[in-house]
């Protein structure tokens, strides 16, 4: 019997089954482990397309050791596959950012740039770019004498020696723009460079201001409407200390003491009002102002029967007379004259602007004699009828109103004109004046005979004339009102001194007796 060899056919089988037959349904899990793969055992050639799917990648199995040098290409990642989650923090520096690779395309940019601009952070925190262009200051060769409106962008050599002059800045401001005033004559210390605001704003104030140092050169940036023109000093002037507040205007309304009324020794003229005018005048930030208030003139008595006179008042230059009071037959003047004795003297003329005349007087015998009424602010003496005072002037109501001052609105009233026997008084004129002494009694009663009245403080008012009745029976005449000076301005508090009030659009300083303003 003959035993067949079937050894080289199973060998044949199991050989061709390693080639055939083994497929990954037949591999327990796990069964293949790193550590049976021989080195370089698997080449990218034995590895079908696709055949490696990111599910099949364990988390970290991939490190930089594995990747060969240049093997991760830009054509082998996919559009958008990198986002910045998936990059670490400072990856990416400079080294590694190829020259030119980031080109404007690439930038978060808010708009289309121009030649000769640069890229400037965005306001705020976008964290975007924008084209912004280069500023340069203009200079102007020609330099400034005089007033003139100052241009954004534009240098300008400002030249005091011939006096102060105001630079009035735009109306209108972009945050960035640069205005530059130098002081080429080296006179700003003694004729400041005035800067208008123009609706704007100096360092946060709607205020005018000014450059007050020799040889100051200030370079002006609009930081925006809150704080509006800021400045960059110099070596000269550090920043923020050449920048002091402008001189201003301000208006002063000076009321002059009245004259006092004559005591009754027959006729008493009333006092005329003291001087009231208004003046103008520009008054230097920290520098300090005598104001002055005229005293009210004295009251004639029964024995020595004339008035004194009403005191001046002033201020910054401006001065304005006392009331007159009758002392002789010829008249004196004041801001507003006495009044006349009838028949028998000449009545006080006024001050052309600071008041008026007095009265003339009436009398017929026996007596019946009116002395006249001292002149107001408003009309000559008796102007309203026989011995009245002159009214002053409500021109001032509301600075009236607005300082609890004046006389139902009124300034500058003259005292009424004193008389003889049975008559009553003679009014005032409105704005203080004080009506004359009078007795109503019967011919042949005497008493009582009453004084003339003083004019009311501070509005100027004359006194009024006293009252004979007969003989010894006879009344003295009224002391004159007190001055006053109001300084008024526009916009908030800016001085200080007398009793301070801001309404209407003004700040108001009411000095009631002598002190001090500073601007």
């Amino acid at each position: 019997m003959i035993i067949p060899n079937l050894g080289k056919k199973q060998h044949y089988q199991r050989s061709n089954m390693a080639h055939t037959k083994i497929t990954s349904d037949v591999i327990a899990d796990d069964a293949v482990a790193t550590a049976k793969i021989a080195d370089d055992a698997v080449t990218s050639a034995k590895i079908a397309d696709d055949a490696v799917v990111t599910a099949a990648i364990a988390d970290d199995a991939i490190t930089s050791a594995l990747i060969a040098d240049d093997a991760v290409v830009t054509a082998a990642i996919a559009d958008d596959a990198i986002t910045s989650a998936l990059i670490a923090d400072d990856a990416v520096v400079q080294a590694a950012i190829a020259d030119d690779a980031v080109d404007e395309a690439r930038l978060q940019i808010s708009n289309a740039g121009s030649n000769g601009q640069y890229l400037s952070k965005q306001s705020g925190n976008t964290g975007g770019l924008t084209w912004a262009t280069v500023t340069t200051l203009s200079w102007d060769a020609t330099p400034k004498t005089a007033n003139f409106t100052a241009v954004a962008g534009n240098g300008y050599f400002c030249d005091t020696s011939g006096g102060t002059f105001t630079v009035t800045f735009p109306s209108s401001a972009t945050a960035g723009d640069e205005i530059k005033i130098i002081d080429i004559a080296a006179t700003a210390d003694t004729n400041q460079i005035l800067l208008g605001a123009n609706g704007l704003k100096f360092n946060g104030s709607t205020d005018d201001k000014a450059l007050h140092d020799e040889r100051v050169g200030v370079t002006f940036i609009y930081t925006g409407a809150a704080q509006g023109w800021m400045t960059v000093g110099d070596a000269n002037t550090p920043a923020g200390l050449n920048v002091i507040d402008a001189p201003y205007t301000v208006a002063a309304l000076i009321i002059a003491g009245g004259g006092g009324g004559r005591g009754g020794s027959g006729e008493a003229p009333g006092g005329g009002a003291g001087g009231v005018q208004e003046a103008s005048s520009v008054v230097s930030p920290g520098t300090g102002y005598t104001v002055t208030i005229g005293s009210g003139g004295s009251a004639g008595n029964t024995s020595s029967y004339n008035g004194g006179h009403g005191g001046n008042s002033s201020f910054n230059g401006t001065t304005s007379t006392g009331g007159s009071a009758y002392q002789n037959s010829s008249g004196t003047q004041g801001g507003s004259g006495h009044g006349g004795i009838a028949n028998n003297s000449t009545a006080g003329t006024g001050i052309s602007g600071q008041g008026h005349g007095g009265g003339p007087g009436v009398g017929t015998a026996p007596y019946q004699y009116m002395a006249g009424g001292g002149g107001g602010k408003g009309e000559t003496g008796d102007t309203d009828g026989a011995a009245q005072g002159g009214d002053g002037s409500n021109a001032w109501s509301a600075w009236a109103t607005a300082t609890s001052t004046g006389a139902s609105g009124y300034y500058g009233g003259g005292g009424g004109g004193g008389g003889t026997s049975t008559r009553g008084y003679a009014s005032g004129g409105s704005g203080g004046g004080g009506r004359s002494g009078y007795n109503t009694t019967p011919y042949g009663t005497w008493t009582p005979v009453y004084s003339g009245a003083s004019g009311t403080a501070n509005t100027g008012g004359g006194g009024g004339g006293g009252h004979l009745k007969i003989n010894q029976h006879r009344s003295g005449g009224g002391s004159g009102g007190s001055g006053l000076v109001i300084i008024r301005y526009s916009g908030a508090q800016k001085g200080s001194g007398g009793t301070i009030v801001t309404t209407g659009g003004y700040t108001y300083h009411t000095f009631t007796s002598s002190g001090t303003y500073t601007a």
